[in-house]
């Protein structure tokens, strides 16, 4: 069997956005409106081209499973640094957006879980053990390539698989560059170019440290930063299902 793990509020926003209308009432009011059928055949219809495309570019032709995975309205990230996301408070979804998601959470197979975004949810299900490698991450989201295992990026359309130590190395790379458009800078001055100069001298968490001491900045500061950069995996989360906050170990 193989999963096909889903962002669905990427895909529910294009959805949304595409059959948005404008009407003009005259005497210059305007305002926007979407038929919520229409948003939801545009759903279908962007499903039935995203998994058709994984799995062509997987190559397989056996059973699967959909499974959609959306974000919590609570965010365990912004108790950890009060600037995550905070730029998008008060930015609109398009119309129909919550009613959409709605309707999709009644008709699939969805996961939600509570205060983890629908990265997250991708993260922790396809590094179980009983589902590792056996899952194909789909979203237009490159955050993503931080979880091993197989990757779809169907804005892009780009398929692969990112290993370990591909993983691990994403994910000092994010903690290093910051994501402005997430609300975390990451460390001064360290963009691309400079984070991948790094990370070929050595890639471990000393030389991600040791860049933010260079700027001036505690390792304290550093281990904030990769906590919000981290997407979670099945390792990141205890018994009750409570968030484990990253730390470095010998092992990093």
């Amino acid at each position: 069997m193989l999963y096909l793990l889903i962002d669905g509020d990427m895909v529910c926003f294009r959805a949304c956005s595409s059959v948005e209308k404008e009407i003009d009432w005259g005497n210059d009011i305007w305002t926007l409106h979407v038929n919520l059928n229409e948003a939801k055949e545009r759903f279908e219809s962007l499903m039935e081209m995203i998994i058709r495309d994984a799995l062509d570019a997987h190559e397989y032709h056996g059973a699967f499973e959909v499974k959609y995975c959306f974000t919590d309205t609570v965010n365990f990230r912004r108790s950890i640094l009060p600037t995550y996301k905070a730029n998008r408070a008060g930015k609109r979804k398009p119309v129909g957006y919550k009613a959409l998601v709605s309707w999709v959470k009644s008709e699939y197979d969805t996961i939600t879980k509570n205060t983890l975004e629908a990265d997250d949810c991708m993260g922790i299900f396809a590094t179980k053990p009983m589902y590792r490698d056996k899952c194909i991450i789909i979203s237009g989201d490159k955050d993503l390539l931080c979880i091993p295992g197989y990757h779809y990026d169907f804005l892009r359309k780009e398929y692969g698989h990112s290993s370990e130590e591909d993983s691990l190395r994403n994910f000092y790379m994010q903690t290093l560059m910051g994501d402005a458009t997430d609300g975390y800078s990451g460390c001064p001055k360290v963009g691309k170019v400079t984070a991948q100069r790094i990370l070929d001298k050595e890639c471990s968490w000393n030389a991600v440290k040791e860049a933010y001491e260079k700027a001036g900045l505690s390792e304290n500061v550093a281990i904030t930063q990769a906590r919000v950069a981290k997407i979670l995996t099945a390792d990141d989360i205890d018994a009750e299902g409570q968030v484990i906050l990253w730390k470095p170990t010998e092992a990093h």
